[in-house]
């Protein structure tokens, strides 16, 4: 996490300038969807284990910096499906309208706010593993923790797939 923590301002400004081209046409999405993948790549690979969660519920820098990646995807997910969508309509591009049916996937079935509810339960579950169990217990802590790790490693990996999906999408569209 702390070396998104580094790159995390960077790419917000790049994204806001970004932004302020965007009324010119001059950004590339390409390359914003690119850098928002690899970063949250990185940032789920820091929240694939027991270990990387519990630091990240107990660092409300990591936590912020996480859930500001993700409104800039969701964000930049909302404009990539107006770029599309107008290339969909201008040909009827079958790779634009299953780019179209990816992202509406990812915005609906995970948004910012469910993937804060998810690890607002995870990180609950962190302090009930940690709370219930001491040296006495520990296969079954060690059970708790696998078991949680199995969850959560699931949710991280289906948001991950998505992104990577609609990133490739990308592509294969060539709107750069």
């Amino acid at each position: 996490m702390k070396h998104l923590a580094m790159k995390l301002p960077m790419l917000i400004m790049a994204l806001l300038l970004s932004v302020t081209l965007s009324g010119q046409k001059k950004y590339n999405i390409v390359k914003v969807i690119d850098d928002l993948r690899y970063s949250w790549d990185e940032a789920a690979i820091a929240l694939k284990d027991y270990h990387g969660i519990q630091t990240f519920c107990t660092n409300k820098q990591d936590k912020k910096e996480t859930f500001e990646l993700l409104d800039a995807i969701h964000h930049w997910d909302t404009t990539l499906y107006y770029v599309v969508k107008e290339k969909f309509e201008e040909n009827g591009d079958k790779e634009a309208e299953i780019t179209l049916r990816d992202i509406e996937t990812l915005e609906k079935d995970f948004t910012t706010l469910k993937f804060k509810e998810f690890i607002q339960e995870e990180c609950t579950q962190i302090k009930v593993i940690r709370d219930d169990f001491d040296a006495a217990t520990v296969k079954q802590y060690e059970k708790a923790i696998r078991k949680f790790e199995k969850e959560l490693i699931t949710y991280i990996d289906i948001i991950t797939e998505r992104i990577d999906i609609i990133d490739e999408h990308v592509h294969h569209l060539q709107l750069d």
